[in-house]
């Protein structure tokens, strides 16, 4: 398992080593499987100030925890003897004032037999290095120290620290996070912790001139003068502090100068404490120069704009920040609650050069402005993207029914972190939640006569709704004998709109429903209300229209007319019967028809709308030729008749 983090080295010596101005190092036991196992161990010093030469060999003591006994001694010879490359874009040292000297040290394999309490491991080496600020290094030598399990548990190695840092450095009074990376070979969990470094002890156990119990040996003193202490590493308005699962350590020390401090990372195995191993490191304090912050390139959103977006449609933004110094670290957040609600970042298609393209200027149609890049870099121990010079960020969400009429506070935050330190530039803007526009088509109030199929369809589309959408039509027509006919799926409503779905289904972005009605005679006369409600089945606050219309039964209209004004009841089928004209409403119609000849004698009756005189008294005897008079009164059709009188010609 491999952590990151920022330490200091430290080791420990049955015998005293001379050689000055050590300024770090670790050692750890290295498991080989049956009881085998080896020591290896990194010490650096400053090779400018140093008077003696790194050691050929260290000898190391290996003790039984809770005895102290000696078990064995074990002779470590140096295989590997370097100067650290230090420096980095931004602090480059001068190799005639600073110079790191690192010597790496390995056993050959010896033997350890079981011990339930498992061991502890030391050397130590003097002195310590006198440049540090924060401790008392003037008597102070260097335990290097570590602890392994009961040999028992199987094969186990110690966490392996990497190089001494090349960026060992602070900006002055500016936040540094920094971390190493640390493996644990068997895949422990590891936790990590700030803690004083040890000083040598003048014994090989630690039992007279150390401490007497865990870790054994004595610690370096702090500069307490000063206001030193293990709660104050370094100083600064925030303490040095690391974490405990990551081991990042984050410091801003607020004097220039040299600063020792030291790490210890514990493994633990099921929930139980099977060893540790410790390092010292060396860092210093430098006057940076202040920095310029990132710039926000987007045209939007500005600070405190609040930005509409669709429920239930996917919404995505690109958000673009460069540095005047091209050569910084920039790097980005994005803090909000849309990301407890489904909000993430999305895999960005990289180009043919395998860089990203992002779009900050949008106009409301097209993109016309972008930036390229190369793809982002993660960094899991604090979750920041970062990217040099230019760090951009997608991020898309498609809010659900919870989401709307919410709104949702976007905080993005991007600093760089370069030669000049630390500098911030943030945008905050609002999300607000809001439902789709719908427009159900209004229609007009209908007019339809009695006994006359009537129909009409009801039908809505939008091609960019993703809900689950349905019609709900009501009436009391219904009670009345309407119907929804059976329709075939591609039926087209309102001479446009085919669903593909039976009619009155519910269906996404296209609708239709289609009702059907024979007025009857009891209905003319009245007014019908219908009303249809448009709505989502997904999310019924988020869609929602309503169109109310009336539906009026009507008489058949008609003008009374009497056909023909001479008729010629001879039989040859043309004229041989005098009629009234129109469409007759049989629900309604109450006609009187008197014709008398011309001495003002009534020949003929009748009461019915859509008589026939084939010029026959009512007894059926033919009546001549001449001219008669009709009298009508009463209501035909839609048209009431007060008295219509007329001449009617009869030829033989």
């Amino acid at each position: 398992m491999k952590k990151f983090l920022l330490v200091t080295f430290v080791l420990i010596n049955t015998i005293n080593l001379f050689a000055s101005h050590v300024i770090g190092g670790d050692i750890s036991v290295i498991g080989l499987g049956s009881n085998q196992f080896k020591i290896k161990a990194n010490i650096y010093r400053d090779d400018i100030n140093g008077q003696v030469g790194m050691p050929a060999s260290l000898t190391v003591g290996v003790y039984e925890k809770g005895t102290n006994n000696l078990v064995t001694t074990v002779n470590v010879p140096r295989i590997n003897l370097s100067i650290v490359a230090l420096g980095d874009l931004c602090y480059v040292p001068d190799p005639n004032s600073i110079k790191i000297e690192e010597g790496i040290f390995e056993s050959a394999s010896f033997f350890l037999p079981n011990y339930v309490s498992g061991y502890y491991v030391h050397t130590q080496i003097y002195a310590r290095n006198t440049l540090a600020i924060n401790v008392n290094t003037g008597t102070a030598g260097m335990s290097f120290y570590c602890e392994i399990p009961n040999p028992v548990m199987g094969l186990n190695s110690n966490p392996q620290f990497t190089n001494y840092p090349a960026d060992a450095y602070f900006c002055l009074s500016s936040s540094k996070v920094f971390n190493f990376e640390v493996v644990d070979p068997d895949g422990d969990s590891l936790v990590y912790s700030l803690v004083t470094p040890l000083n040598s002890s003048g014994t090989n156990n630690g039992t007279v001139a150390g401490a007497g119990a865990y870790p054994y040996y004595p610690e370096v003193p702090w500069n307490t003068g000063s206001g030193f202490n293990l709660s104050n590493i370094v100083g600064g308005a925030i303490p040095m502090s690391i974490n405990a699962t990551t081991g990042d350590i984050t410091a801003a020390p607020s004097l220039q100068g040299v600063f020792t401090f030291a790490v210890r990372v514990e493994e633990f195995r099921n929930g139980v404490k099977i060893g540790e191993t410790r390092r010292d490191v060396q860092y210093n304090s430098l006057n940076c120069t202040g920095g310029n912050p990132p710039t926000f390139l987007n045209n939007s959103p500005v600070m405190g704009e609040t930005i509409p977006i669709m429920y239930n449609k996917l919404y995505c933004k690109d958000l673009v920040f460069d540095d005047i110094n091209t050569s910084d670290t920039l790097y980005i957040e994005t803090i909000s609650e849309i990301f407890d609600s489904g909000a993430y970042l999305p895999t960005i298609t990289p180009d043919a050069m395998g860089n990203h393209h992002y779009y900050y200027n949008y106009n409301g149609t097209s993109w016309s402005d972008s930036v390229v890049i190369p793809p982002n870099q993660f960094e899991a121990s604090t979750g920041y993207y970062w990217n040099i010079g230019t760090v951009a960020l997608r991020f898309c969400w498609t809010p659900s029914c919870n989401d709307l009429y919410k709104s949702y506070p976007v905080q993005v935050n991007a600093f760089s972190l370069g030669c000049d330190g630390k500098s911030q530039d943030s945008i905050i803007f609002n999300l607000d939640v809001i439902p789709p526009p719908v427009n159900f088509a209004p229609l007009n109030d209908v007019f339809t006569p009695y006994g006359t199929d009537y129909c009409q369809d009801i039908s809505f589309k939008d091609t960019s709704l993703v809900d689950l959408i349905k019609i709900d039509i009501s009436s009391s027509i219904f009670a009345e004998g309407a119907t929804f006919p059976s329709l075939p799926n591609n039926y087209t409503y309102s001479d446009s709109i085919i669903t593909n779905v039976a009619n009155t289904s519910s269906n996404t972005q296209a609708l239709g429903s289609r009702y059907c009605w024979t007025p009857d005679c009891e209905h003319i006369g009245n007014v019908y209300g219908l009303r249809a409600i448009l709505s989502s089945i997904d999310c019924p606050q988020a869609i929602q229209d309503t169109i109310s219309f009336d539906i009026t039964v009507t008489p058949p209209f008609d003008t009374l007319e009497f056909v023909p004004n001479v008729f010629t009841p001879n039989g040859d089928g043309m004229n041989d019967v005098f009629q009234i004209a129109g469409v007759s409403n049989p629900c309604n119609d109450e006609v009187n028809v008197k014709i008398y000849n011309r001495w003002g004698i009534q020949v003929f009756e009748s009461t019915d709308p859509i008589f026939e005189w084939d010029g026959k008294n009512n007894s059926g005897n033919e009546v001549p030729s001449g001219t008669y008079y009709l009298i009508v009164t009463g209501t035909f059709g839609s048209e009431t008749i007060p008295i219509k009188k007329r001449t009617i010609s009869l030829l033989r």
